[in-house]
């Protein structure tokens, strides 16, 4: 038996709802992503900060880029360094970056001509002259921040404490990410500058063209477009009988042949069963009642 008008492949809705293709996104760590920002950060810093040592560009380079607590972070910093906020806009997602006082204090001394040896002492907080050369290191790496991520407004600094504790950015319990890099001059330690975001707002600091989350295509089904508008040609087979060859050499008109009728009539698709069902009547018509579907329908997926 065949319909007299092609099914739509809306009557499969009930199984293949959009749910069974859709895929979870792929949560991708953005520690690495922040890492090769780092390293992006470092190879522009040098030059940048060539003019505030003579012409001489220092080695820059990331030390480590890790995961750490908050509490952590403050034990590193320390008591003494210059300690800056910076975001681009109001009520966005802010980097911390922290720049160790003591290796800032000998780098300054050695500009003024002095060996950077500062023999244990340290003052409480930074001098005017070293807070000064403090802000033109985090306007430079605001400056190249802002060219590598491209927000819509620029990286400006909006809070700055000579005390980690003071300005307080992270709660103690907080997950960070952070960057440590090394501003390196020949013969001397190298001036530790750490760079810090919240764990949870990373990738929202990543530039726009980096990959934070990867979704996996979808595959169309069976309701999409090209798919959905494909006609097929359904058969009731009402049932099957084997007979010799020899009987059906004798077949005349008149003769009768019982034909057993099955209680679960397949519905075919060429060689393939899409359901089963009961023959009745609809409309004076004689009609399929699906009972029952296969489990599996990959044909149709």
């Amino acid at each position: 038996m065949k319909p007299e008008r092609p099914p739509r492949a809306a009557g499969f809705a009930a199984n293949h709802s959009d749910a069974l293709f859709r895929q979870r996104g792929e949560e991708v760590d953005p520690l690495p992503e922040f890492a090769r920002l780092g390293e992006r950060l470092a190879r522009e810093l040098g030059p940048a900060l060539a003019a505030f040592g003579g012409g001489k560009a220092p080695e820059v380079r990331v030390a480590k880029a890790h995961r750490m607590s908050a509490a952590e972070l403050s034990g590193a910093v320390g008591g003494l360094a210059a300690n800056c906020l910076l975001a681009a806009g109001e009520g966005q997602p802010f980097l911390l970056l922290a720049i160790d006082g003591p290796a800032l204090l000998a780098q300054l001394d050695r500009a003024f001509g002095g060996t950077g040896d500062l023999g244990g002492r340290v003052p409480a907080a930074l001098p005017l002259s070293a807070d000064l050369f403090a802000q033109r290191v985090e306007q430079v790496v605001a400056e190249v921040l802002t060219r590598l991520i491209a927000p819509s407004e620029p990286f400006l600094a909006t809070e700055r404490d000579g005390s980690h504790a003071a300005l307080s950015p992270f709660r103690k319990s907080d997950t960070l990410a952070v960057l440590e890099m090394e501003i390196a001059e020949p013969g001397a330690a190298p001036l530790i500058a750490r760079l810090a975001a919240g764990a949870g707002e990373l990738a929202a600091l990543l530039p726009s063209s980096e990959v934070r989350k990867r979704v996996p295509t979808r595959r169309a089904g069976a309701l999409d477009a090209p798919f959905g508008d494909i006609t097929l040609t359904l058969e009731a087979v009402l049932s099957e009988v084997r007979v010799p060859l020899s009987r059906l050499a004798t077949l005349a008109p008149g003769q009768t042949l019982p034909i057993p009728v099955s209680r679960a009539v397949p519905l075919r698709v060429g060689n393939t069963v899409v359901a089963r069902g009961t023959v009745g009547e609809l409309d004076d018509r004689i009609a399929l009642q699906i009972t029952d579907t296969p489990p599996s329908r990959k044909d149709f997926q």
